[in-house]
């Protein structure tokens, strides 16, 4: 437990201590200063003494023990001056770390202000920013080609599916359509990706966690039920506003529980619940996520069944939407079957909630 608590205070990082390294400059400096003040001594006894008797070992060290109290005085109030012109000059690089540790790929737009930098750390931060300009360009092609491709998908599949399965017979095209209905997904999940990776902050709004939640179990009820599963709601407020976009929230939510449906066996129970805190729940009591593919659930095309009909991009997505919400997508344990949380509480800060009494667990 104490190297835990002392590791943040030994791990070093970056190169050697300014602090350090200007150490034996300050003592340097002092040793000059007394030397020189030897040298030039107005003491009507050193006077008749000439350079060389000054500089003698013997007096020297004689004169340094009697004023041992005046040089560590003066030590300390050098290199105090040395740490507080430290601390202020690099305040603003402190303000730059903390902007350039903001960034991620939905914020890719956002710089560092130049101005704010000390002018010789200002090339440091124009490199910075010309970097970012840089990997904003690859990234916006990148997303803009997923989207693009996406969209030219949609309409030949829909005309190949029409006429394959008018040339087919009856008991052949359950097969097809089964194979055009995992491309069609496959197609909605990369523009859901490319949508969840945009960098745009456009149709941000305050929005009610609780009442999208509901809607969103609500509207696929009659899915899951005619899958041969069942769906319960649980919350604990009745009200829990949050900003965001709704419309990236849902997809999370919708592919979360498609997620459920398609890993549990017929007779399962998913139930969502959203917390007062702002944490959201989806817990089924399937057989769970398999052991060797916890650590990489959220990674694209990671896939527990790789026979299965999912691409493994769902629950990529969901991660990128929360990142992009300021929250976390996470898997946790259960005592029976998978749990994944969505949790807001890192934007804490901008939750409101009216904790009225919420109706209790409802079977849909």
């Amino acid at each position: 437990m104490i190297r835990s608590l002392l590791e943040p205070l030994t791990r070093r990082r970056g190169g050697p201590s300014l602090m350090r390294m200007l150490f034996p400059l300050v003592l340097f400096a002092v040793t000059t200063t007394l030397l020189f003040a030897m040298v030039q001594g107005d003491d009507p006894e050193d006077r008749a003494l000439t350079v060389q008797e000054r500089l003698r070992p013997a007096r020297i060290a004689g004169e340094l023990r009697d004023s041992t109290p005046e040089i560590t005085l003066l030590l300390v109030l050098m290199m105090g001056g040395v740490y507080v012109t430290l601390n202020l000059g690099l305040r603003p690089l402190r303000r730059l770390s903390d902007l350039a540790g903001d960034i991620t790929p939905a914020t890719i737009e956002a710089r560092l202000p130049v101005g704010a930098a000390p002018r010789e750390v200002a090339p440091l931060v124009e490199a910075f920013n010309a970097a970012l300009d840089r990997l904003e360009t690859g990234l916006r092609a990148q997303r803009d080609f997923s989207a693009n491709a996406a969209h030219e998908l949609r309409t030949p599949l829909a005309t190949l599916r029409a006429q394959v399965e008018s040339l087919l017979e009856p008991n052949e095209r359950r097969a097809a359509s089964e194979e055009f209905e995992r491309l069609g997904r496959l197609i909605a999940q990369l523009l859901a990706l490319a949508e969840a990776e945009g960098g745009a902050t456009s149709g941000s709004a305050r929005f009610d966690l609780m009442a999208l939640a509901r809607d969103v179990a609500s509207d696929m009820a009659s899915f899951i039920l005619s899958s041969g599963r069942t769906i319960g709601f649980d919350g604990a407020v009745e009200t829990l506003m949050v900003d965001g976009q709704p419309g990236l929230v849902e997809t999370a939510l919708r592919n979360l529980l498609e997620n459920a449906v398609r890993h549990t066996p017929p007779g399962s129970e998913i139930l969502m619940s959203v917390t007062g805190a702002g944490v959201l729940r989806i817990h089924d009591d399937g057989p769970g996520v398999p052991a060797e593919i916890r650590g990489r659930v959220f990674e694209r095309f990671s896939r527990g069944d790789p026979r299965g009909a999912g691409a493994g991009l769902g629950l990529s997505i969901v991660r990128q939407i929360m990142e992009r919400h300021g929250g976390v997508a996470r898997l946790v344990a259960a005592d029976r079957g998978a749990c994944f949380e969505l949790d807001f509480q890192p934007r804490g800060a901008r939750l409101d909630q009216s904790v009225a009494p919420a109706g209790s667990l409802t079977a849909m």
